[in-house]
């Protein structure tokens, strides 16, 4: 049996502020009127005189006074009402009830129904006819081979309820991996009313879907939904507190507390069939509110119970909560959730480029100096990268007056500029910056796929290579092209073998790439490969940077040089 050790942590938080006393004096001038009359003379003026000179000087004392005070006060008043201010944000005396109050009304459960076909027979073992084994998995299998019906649990919350052709419908956000594949979905408030949704819209690449629900049928006692609210997610700090709304494990209504612990992190999901999260969502909230399985598509909310993210992934060991949950901020769900209740889907923008990060020795490469913004791998053909004169190898330093860092966010950028607008791209090529125009068109999801003849195992004749670098290379020949299944109209030269002790070994390059251009310049045979290098060295570069064809995939890679070339000469060898 496995020990379980509770682990209590208690965190007593007091703030004090102390406002020391402020005290100001006045100085009042009391003047004494005169008893009875006398005689003025021009003794008595010159007193008369003397004595209004300093009644003027007391009023002005007196005047300089009061204004001390009033500053005093007023510095007073600021103090006590910044104290009161800090006091109320930090006071936790109350607990967080009053945030659980607001915000579980909006909250729902997602249940999911599925269909999972059976299994192919064909996989069954062959026993004899009439043995106990052949009766025994024939009735396995005959379950096996059944469809059956997988139901899970998920969370959401109500963004929006408005009146649609005399319906009251209701707008659930949650997760699309919560629906995908779903036969049927049922939304559960936090009445416990059961309500059948239908689909509005989703988008993959911020595993964002939303549903509907009609609320006519509910009645009226039962009709407590309110809506939440967004919240500007980019003026969240670390360490501020949130609250984790969902359906964990099936327990709804349940409210977990925390704190942010990282505002942008790049978790770099994997894509599968029910997402693409990380072709897109790269600036995931950190947080350590508790949450798990069925937590997902909730909402993480601050203490003014708004929506500040949207709970999608958690980092887990063993499949539990162990403190590190993420979520995708309101700034990029607002938006994309907005466009899916107007339109059903996204509209994005969409500048027809394939990219890559640009990495520190890529960009000693380019004499580009620190590593900075995207560089193009390819462009579609008759895109709008194409049209605004873009071409494979630049850079995309700036993009609509933004700095470009990593290829993630330049797909950001692109995505959330409007669909049809004229932008200003800044590029660096081949040593210099350049400046051009693109109008964006709109991202519409597709598949690229190519296809290749397979060799049937044909003998290599013997091959031409060139040692360099580390690196075996020659020209594409038709039984390289075979071996190696490089597709049609491919130009460059073949890496035949990569040295497993050479400093290229670490680079990335495989045997059957076709290297294309080296330091943006097309290379048609290993001699141009070899000039590349020599003129790299010449203008005092330690890396180059090396345009690849991989199975049809443009990709760049970085080398670095060494000190000495190898031997020129062609040497015989068998590929």
């Amino acid at each position: 049996m496995m020990n379980c050790k509770k682990l209590g942590i208690f965190l007593a938080l007091q703030l004090t502020v102390g406002v020391g006393p402020l005290v100001a004096t006045e100085a009042l001038a009391i003047s004494s009127k005169p008893v009875k009359e006398e005689k003025v003379t021009e003794a008595a003026k010159a007193n008369d005189k003397a004595a209004q000179d300093a009644d003027k000087a007391s009023e002005s004392k007196t005047d300089k006074s009061k204004s001390l005070a009033e500053v005093k006060s007023d510095a007073k008043t600021e103090i006590t009402a910044a104290a009161n201010q800090l006091n109320a944000k930090f006071d936790l005396a109350g607990g967080f009830s009053a945030i659980a109050e607001k915000v579980l009304p909006g909250v729902v459960n997602v249940s999911t129904t599925q269909v999972i076909e059976g299994r192919d027979k064909s996989n069954m073992p062959q026993f004899a006819p009439g043995s106990p084994l052949d009766e025994l998995f024939k009735d396995f299998f005959d379950q096996m081979d059944k469809p059956r019906r997988v139901q899970s649990l998920g969370s959401g919350f109500v963004i929006k309820v408005a009146v649609k052709d005399g319906a009251t419908i209701a707008y659930v956000v949650t997760n699309y991996h919560v629906i995908a594949d779903a036969k049927k979905i049922t939304v559960i408030t936090h009445d416990n009313v059961e309500l059948e949704a239908t689909l509005q819209g989703i988008d993959e690449r911020t595993d964002l879907a939303v549903l509907k629900i009609n609320l006519d049928s509910v009645p009226e006692e039962k009709r407590n939904i309110i809506p939440l609210e967004w919240e500007d997610s980019s003026q969240s700090k670390v360490g501020d507190w949130v609250l984790a709304f969902g359906n964990p494990f099936g327990l709804g209504g349940t409210v977990t507390a925390g704190i942010l612990s990282n505002i942008s992190r790049n978790i770099d999901l994997k894509p599968d069939a029910r997402s693409r999260i990380s072709e897109y969502v790269d600036n995931f909230f950190q947080h350590d509110a508790s949450i798990n399985k069925g937590n997902s598509g909730g909402a993480l909310v601050n203490l003014k119970g708004n929506v500040i993210g949207i709970n999608t992934a958690i980092f887990s060991p063993s499949g539990g909560n162990v403190g590190i949950g993420f979520a995708i901020p309101a700034s990029l769900a607002s938006e994309t959730v907005k466009q899916l209740i107007e339109f059903g889907r996204t509209k994005r923008g969409w500048l027809g480029v394939r990219i890559q990060n640009v990495s520190d020795d890529m960009a000693e490469s380019y004499g580009l100096g620190k590593a900075r913004g995207a560089i193009v791998a390819s462009v579609t053909p008759k895109g709008p990268a194409v049209e605004a004169g873009i071409e494979p190898g630049d850079i995309i330093l700036q993009f609509n007056g933004k700095d470009i860092n990593e290829k993630n966010r330049l797909s950001r950028i692109v995505g959330e500029t409007e669909v049809g607008k004229s932008v200003p791209v800044k590029l660096w090529r081949k040593g210099k910056e350049v400046n051009v125009t693109a109008k964006l068109g709109e991202f519409e999801t597709s598949t690229d796929s190519s296809t290749s003849e397979q060799s049937k195992g044909t003998k290599s004749p013997s091959t031409e290579l060139t040692e360099v670098l580390g690196l075996k290379l020659s020209k594409l020949t038709a039984s390289l092209a075979q071996q190696f299944q490089i597709g049609e109209n491919v130009e460059g030269i073949v890496v035949v073998n990569v040295s497993s002790d050479s400093a290229v070994a670490s680079s990335g390059l495989r045997p059957g790439d076709v290297i294309t251009e080296a330091n943006q310049t097309p290379i048609k045979k290993p001699e141009d490969f070899i000039n590349q290098i020599e003129e790299a060295k010449k203008n005092k570069r330690q890396n180059m940077t090396l345009l690849v064809n991989r199975r049809s995939d443009m990709v760049y890679i970085t080398i670095k040089l060494e000190d000495d070339l190898k031997d020129k000469t062609p040497a015989k060898g068998d590929s």
